[in-house]
């Protein structure tokens, strides 16, 4: 009987010591991580949006934003920008290159066909004389001008064996256009290639998604998606998976800091049937 209660009390002691190593690991997690804590409850006003009212803790604290990464080197909208909800097309500096340059501009193959000679002009025994489409298709064509392409970088995710959900970076070579940002989404929702699916790579983008339309003002995307987007088959992960792709995606380009999110034209406050917010302007420190 003693023996039972010596045993007992020592796994007490030991379950009491683990739970205490656990909450001292989290503690010293906590203290070194507080400020980034702290910033990520600012920026998605969780305690506002929870509670009604935010901690002075919480709003006194400073916005920490992450290291700047390596960018993609061409515009979000590259050298025309389209407002969708207005409809109104401006021009803007080409400052990716985009707009073709005088040199690269070929032009077209000029006329050149000489009079047929009659037949009576013609000798005997003269040297046969090429017609004029011979002559035309003999000569040399000009070269095809090179297709540019651009470099962009794009965010799927990877599901690792312990069976969490971690993100992946491919960088794809596209053809050059007057709408990367577009470009860029509509390849995460078309998905990872063979080869990128080799490397592990998938996109949690709802099925049947479609962008409808693309713009940015002051460093923020507004991406217009259609109402396929809302309802995620992968549930509150797929749905934190899929805005976490395309904030990242969209923040690669110079330009753009963070993504406000709509659906078929319209601006939610939150996003699918577990309720992910999306009222406001997303970054990534909101993930």
């Amino acid at each position: 009987m003693e023996k039972k209660k010596k045993s007992k009390a020592k796994a007490t002691g030991v379950a009491a010591s683990l739970w205490l190593l656990a909450a001292l690991i989290i503690l010293i997690l906590f203290l070194v991580n507080q400020d980034k804590i702290f910033s990520n409850l600012k920026t998605t006003d969780f305690f506002s949006r929870v509670f009604g009212k935010t901690p002075a803790f919480v709003e006194n604290a400073s916005r920490i934003e992450e290291a700047p990464q390596e960018k993609n080197d061409v515009g979000p909208l590259g050298s025309v920008e389209l407002d969708i909800t207005g409809g109104e097309e401006r021009s803007v500096p080409d400052e990716a290159g985009l707009l073709p340059s005088a040199q690269d501009e070929v032009p077209p193959p000029q006329d050149k066909t000489e009079p047929a000679v009659p037949a009576q002009d013609k000798a005997p025994g003269a040297v046969k004389e090429k017609s004029p489409a011979q002559e035309e298709s003999a000569k040399p064509k000009p070269a095809e001008p090179a297709v540019r392409t651009m470099n962009l970088k794009l965010y799927f995710m990877a599901i690792n064996s312990d069976g969490s959900v971690s993100r992946r970076e491919v960088t794809r070579q596209m053809k050059k256009s007057d709408s990367p940002l577009m470009d860029a989404v509509n390849a995460l929702i078309a998905g990872p290639t063979t080869q990128e699916q080799e490397a592990g790579c998938r996109s949690l983008v709802s099925v049947g998604t479609r962008l409808i339309g693309a713009s940015v003002k002051d460093g923020t995307a507004t991406l217009n998606f259609s109402g396929e987007f809302e309802f995620n088959q992968y549930g509150i992960e797929g749905t934190r998976g899929q805005l976490q792709q395309i904030v990242y995606t969209a923040t690669a380009f110079p330009t753009v800091d963070s993504v406000q999110f709509l659906v078929d034209g319209e601006k939610k406050e939150y996003l699918g049937s577990e309720g992910v917010w999306i009222g406001t302007p997303l970054n990534r420190n909101s993930f």
